[in-house]
């Protein structure tokens, strides 16, 4: 199954958050607007796994029946599934946890065992805001949807402990069209446990938006004409503007709130991504750039290492540039237009010399139709 990405963060080899005092008085969290929407986002979180799964970790000895009676949880049973490996695998792990000698192959309960009673205080932390997380988290991602047509959306979150691979948290699909986000608290929220409950939930709660955003956006895209038909002017760029604009939105779920604005926290890092934007776009347009170099470029751009190594980031920037500048309202209207108009609303700022903005090619500007400043 597909997972998530990494942090945007990490993309782009950043460390610590600064301190949110030092930002500007003017800055915004793009995804911590709120304000009244047509959207009906309901997400629901279960931490029944997680609770089990500690339960079991805190007997004295291993027990063969948690085994069964744990993938008969729909967090643990999904956990294996995207493992793709059979389910004795994961007895074997569960009781590698309770053996100095034995190595976990695929799901490390050895160290949850290790640190329970610090996961058991995040899993108390957690339930005890756990309606106003689900609410903060609905909230958000009605906030970065256009609001000219309605969405509804119902994600299930499972909170669990051990899940394979190094995720810390999987999308899956679900009966009737619904999805399900399995998290791995350990992993989610294993670094901020030294920090107040409430900056937790908020980090859980970011998390959450963004896997439930991804999904809402792409039913927006799915139901609007404006995304659904190509754009011939763009030519050989409507791909990679695309991927951009796509991916942009959801990236910003991926930064933590003290990194906003990114022209003044992310700068460096975001100079480079818009530089390296630019230059594929001088490519695919140059009338002497061979159809073979062509197509392995479009081809990377549909990949999805691309959304997370190049798309995601620099679409990021070009959000956050315009939320700053004009505004969640002018965003969502820039996002109803369609992958041009989101570029135009963007150009629009960089042209105007707003908010420390890092041009785009002239190639860009002039496949969208935004001349150039006098």
């Amino acid at each position: 199954m597909k997972r998530v990405p990494l942090l945007l963060l990490l993309s782009v080899g950043c460390a610590s958050p600064p301190q949110r005092a030092a930002a500007p008085a003017q800055a915004r969290v793009p995804y911590a607007g709120g304000g009244a929407t047509p959207h009906a986002i309901e997400i629901r979180v279960d931490s029944r796994a997680a609770r089990e799964v500690l339960a079991a970790m805190a007997r004295p000895q291993f027990e063969a029946a948690d085994g069964s009676a744990l993938r008969a949880l729909p967090a643990v049973r999904l956990a294996i599934q995207d493992s793709g490996r059979p389910p004795d695998v994961f007895d074997r792990d569960l009781a590698a946890a309770f053996d100095e000698e034995s190595r976990p192959a695929v799901f490390d309960f050895r160290s949850i065992r290790a640190e329970r009673e610090r996961w058991d205080a995040l899993l108390a932390t957690v339930s005890a805001g756990e309606s106003e997380l689900q609410g903060k988290a609905a909230a958000s991602v009605a906030t970065l949807l256009p609001d000219d047509r309605p969405i509804a959306l119902q994600l299930q979150v499972l909170l669990s402990f051990g899940l394979a691979g190094l995720a810390d948290h999987l999308l899956l699909p679900a009966p009737e069209g619904r999805t399900v986000m399995v998290v791995d608290l350990a992993r989610a929220l294993g670094e901020s446990t030294s920090e107040p409950a409430e900056n937790q939930r908020t980090r859980l709660a970011r998390l959450i938006a963004g896997g439930a955003y991804r999904q809402a956006w792409t039913s927006y895209r799915n139901a609007s004409p404006a995304w659904q038909r190509r754009d011939s002017d763009l030519g050989q760029l409507e791909p990679l503007l695309r991927s951009v604009a796509e991916a942009g939105p959801v990236a910003l779920f991926s930064v933590d709130e003290n990194f906003f604005p990114l022209s003044v926290w992310l700068k460096e890092p975001m100079k480079r991504n818009i530089g390296d934007l630019n230059r594929m776009a001088e490519i695919l347009a140059a009338p002497d750039t061979d159809l073979d170099k062509r197509m392995e470029m479009t081809a990377e751009v549909r990949r999805p290492e691309f959304a997370r190594r190049l798309a995601g980031p620099a679409g990021a920037f070009l959000s956050d540039a315009i939320v700053q500048a004009e505004g969640l309202p002018a965003f969502r209207r820039a996002l109803a237009g369609g992958p041009r108009a989101f570029f135009q609303a963007y150009d629009r700022i960089a042209q105007a010399g707003g908010r420390d903005a890092i041009p785009l090619a002239k190639v860009i500007q002039d496949r969208i139709g935004v001349p150039p400043a006098p």
